[in-house]
């Protein structure tokens, strides 16, 4: 029999329960007729399922300055109301706005790293739940909950991934320009210290080494990618105190592939950029293919 109070089992005839003590005031309880089965694990699932949605709807809507929610609205309410040509005084372009194209993919790409995971999670709820129902159908139900759980976590999931893997050329591309534009900074910085020299001595360096001693920070002499940035200093001029000095300067990153003279070079001439990087972020001897023979 069941104890009721804390609801082990204990032996019929016995006048107390081993668990907790309590002693028996009356007939023991039958066991119910029937035995409705549990809903707990399929409602875990479709609620997990249906937050996750839920999440992305706020975060879809409500960002980028609420411009969807805005958009929306505009497409709901027609044109006509007082509301909606506030709205469209505000931004006449929220008719032509790309809220599933555009601002549903940026929310995917912006947070996939979490998404992703909680899509993952819904599809193992959905699973967990499957497997209880069909181990014990007398114990647990809710069958075609499970089915819909299970096909909206794997629609999430899917849906997720490839927004996520399609924006790994952009996010490429981002970081390749990220990293030039880093390099870039160094020779600014170098480019600040040639003209400082420049106008103390009257002429540019032989070597960057020789800056150390007009900058009070250390200087960059290495690109993003840790190679060396190459420095000369050219057109022979007289200077100031009539000795020979440099009246022009280069500076050169041999760039992502670390080979001088390639097309992913970074140049600056007298301050100003005169080469663009038209490789990736990867080495070109990655890139190249192998030449029949080597």
């Amino acid at each position: 029999m069941v104890c009721p109070c804390c609801g082990h089992q204990r032996a019929v005839g016995s006048e107390t329960c081993a668990a907790c003590g309590a002693r028996r005031v009356g007939e023991p309880l039958v066991a119910p007729e029937v035995v409705l089965p549990s809903l707990g694990a399929a409602f875990a699932a479709l609620g997990f399922a249906l937050a996750v949605i839920l999440a992305f709807a706020v975060a879809w809507l409500l960002g980028n300055d609420m411009k969807v929610a805005r958009t929306l609205l505009v497409w709901a309410l027609g044109e006509q109301t007082e509301f909606t040509r506030s709205l469209l005084q505000a931004d006449p372009n929220l008719r032509y706005y790309r809220v599933f194209s555009y601002d549903a993919y940026q929310v995917i790409t912006s947070f996939w790293f979490g998404l992703i995971p909680l899509s993952m999670i819904g599809v193992w709820l959905a699973r967990r739940a499957r497997r209880l129902v069909r181990r014990d159908p007398a114990g647990f139900g809710g069958r075609r909950l499970v089915r819909v759980s299970s096909g909206l976590s794997a629609c999430l999931f899917v849906a997720f991934s490839a927004g996520a893997l399609s924006y790994i050329p952009t996010a490429i591309e981002h970081g390749r320009a990220k990293h030039i534009a880093e390099t870039q900074a160094k020779m600014w910085q170098l480019d600040y210290a040639l003209r400082k020299y420049f106008r103390e001595n009257g002429t540019y360096s032989l070597d960057l080494s020789d800056l150390q001693s007009i900058s009070a920070e250390p200087l960059p002499l290495v690109d993003y990618w840790g190679n060396k940035i190459g420095y000369t200093a050219a057109s022979l001029v007289a200077s100031k105190d009539s000795a020979q000095g440099f009246s022009n300067y280069q500076l050169v990153s041999p760039g992502p592939d670390g080979i001088p003279g390639t097309a992913d070079d970074i140049i600056m001439r007298d301050g100003l950029i005169i080469t663009a990087p038209t490789q990736t972020d990867l080495p070109t001897s990655l890139l190249a293919p192998e030449k029949p023979g080597k």
